[in-house]
């Protein structure tokens, strides 16, 4: 007889919005977009993602419509920008043939809540800046060209902007050009390896809880993460040794509110999580076509307000909350005796409220734990003393051990974690 065991897969580090929030669309898929959109449009030339609020488009009378993002997307392959209209349908800025307003591979762009659109004009070797009105992308400007020069670019691959600075990796002179909003050259740190993927923060950025300015940078065959300061101070790095994986392909960086580090890995098919120490915390996704699935994910944005998540891959654009996963790493010891101390070990992805509730074998609820919020991420612990609610040793018999996590914000009400264990007590 053969038994078949059945592991439901079901990763909560990030997790859908709820049904009314979205209708049930938290993916975009080559079907949706051909029906919103009248066209076969594809995904292998998507990569560069951008979303955010737009200020003109907020109704100030109401905090119903703060969560409604708009997001942009580039197409390389098709040199072309799409973007969602309110709710209702998608818009496409289709590149002319010639001008200062056509783009030639786009890789990718990033929008302000001011409605600024900075897009990386990969094969004019320069950065656009287009005006969202609500409806339609209207050039500027421009800075760059081609050369080695302050300024100028060989080969622009990402772009990153904070309140004061914008930050573009330029490829093939191996570094990191930082401009301001005026588009005028303010410095450049060297030392990378054909960098690609970019993402930084500023202090004076709204929605992070730890005020820090720093950037991300992927370079060295986009198999290595590097984590500096504005001036170039190099504060952490690691590589695919580190993170014991025979292969990596790292696409984008996103930071989020508690200034985690998420990137994209079109090799594996997944995301990483590292911490602010670009530590590693957790994988999150596997190959496929499925829910909490990716087939070669590249480009990310998160809205840090309200934790919102857009990941790209080839086939579709998904949308997600922050969650938060955890698992019991053990239980030492699992037989006890009365007054003897019982430690879970558990992990824990992101920050989160923790209660601890123990049962024992009638379900009756013996004790229960207001931990409060754990911002420690990985490793764990929690000690129950084996008492009852009213200060006793508890007697003989089997005890249900659950530990509930709660959001910090994003899915916050929305969605908890549990997870369970057993101990048992003889004399």
């Amino acid at each position: 007889m053969i038994i078949l065991l059945l592991i439901l897969y079901d990763p909560t580090t990030l997790v859908y919005p709820p049904f009314s929030h979205t209708l049930g669309y938290h993916k975009g898929t080559l079907s949706h977009l051909r029906l919103a959109t009248g066209k076969a449009i594809k995904f292998e030339g998507v990569g560069g993602i951008s979303a955010a609020k737009i200020d003109f488009l907020d109704d100030p009378k109401t905090l119903g419509d703060d969560d409604e993002l708009t997001i942009f997307v580039t197409d390389f392959m098709r040199n072309s920008i799409f973007y969602n209209i309110g709710l209702r349908s998608l818009g496409m800025y289709k590149s002319p043939v010639i001008g200062d307003s056509s783009l030639w591979m786009p890789s990718d762009c990033e929008i302000t809540p001011e409605g600024v659109l900075w897009v990386v004009d990969r094969m004019r070797n320069r950065v656009a800046k287009f005006l969202f009105d609500g409806e339609n992308l209207r050039f500027l400007e421009d800075f760059g060209h081609f050369g080695i020069l302050q300024g100028y670019f060989d080969d622009p691959r990402q772009i990153s902007v904070t309140k004061e600075e914008i930050y573009v990796t330029d490829y093939g002179n191996n570094r990191v050009q930082i401009f301001n909003h005026h588009g005028e050259f303010l410095k450049e740190v060297k030392g990378f390896d054909h960098p690609t993927g970019l993402a930084a923060v500023s202090s004076r950025d709204p929605w992070l809880r730890y005020p820090e300015s720093f950037f991300v940078v992927i370079d060295y065959q986009k198999s290595r993460i590097t984590k500096l300061s504005p001036d170039g101070k190099i504060l952490s790095r690691l590589d695919k040794n580190v993170l014991n994986y025979p292969e990596v392909k790292f696409e984008s960086a996103a930071v989020d509110y508690y200034g985690l580090i998420w990137v994209t890995d079109s090799y594996n098919n997944c995301l990483h999580l590292f911490d602010r120490d670009l530590d590693y915390i957790a994988k999150y996704g596997r190959m496929g076509t499925g829910d909490k699935e990716f087939l070669y994910p590249t480009g990310i944005t998160i809205w840090r307000r309200y934790g919102q998540v857009f990941v790209v891959d080839s086939k579709s654009i998904q949308y997600f909350w922050m969650g938060v996963d955890a698992w019991i790493r053990g239980v030492e010891p699992g037989i006890f005796k009365p007054e003897e101390g019982v430690t879970i070990s558990y992990y824990l992805t992101q920050p989160a409220r923790v209660i601890v509730k123990i049962y024992n074998s009638k379900e009756e609820l013996v004790r229960k734990f207001n931990i409060g919020v754990i911002k420690d991420l990985g490793h764990n612990y929690f000690l129950w003393d084996t008492l009852d609610k009213e200060g006793k040793p508890v007697g003989e018999g089997k005890y249900k051990i659950e530990l509930v996590f709660e959001p910090t914000y994003s899915s916050k009400g929305k969605f908890e974690k549990r997870i369970f264990t057993e101990v048992q007590c003889r004399q």
